[in-house]
């Protein structure tokens, strides 16, 4: 059995979210780690990168924003 883990993360910088601690904590329990970034207007994608670990996979993603609304989602239905 394997174990994967999963984050989203976008901006981690601007908003001061400990994406490196959020990650490498979880890491040694995981045989893979995929992290979906989102398009960021800072550097997230390249801390990400610089954990530097064979086991992260980063999946780049755009968020739509014309369904977001304040901090949540709207459903496009």
């Amino acid at each position: 059995m394997k174990v994967a883990g999963f984050t989203f993360i976008r901006n981690a910088v601007k908003n001061d979210y400990p994406i490196v601690e959020a990650i490498t904590s979880v890491l040694p329990l995981c045989d893979e780690f995929v992290v979906a970034v989102g398009n960021s207007d800072d550097e997230t994608e390249q801390l990400v990168r610089d954990i530097k670990s064979p086991k992260i996979k980063i999946v780049n993603t755009v968020w739509d924003e014309s369904i977001r609304d304040g901090g949540c989602i709207r459903s496009r239905n």
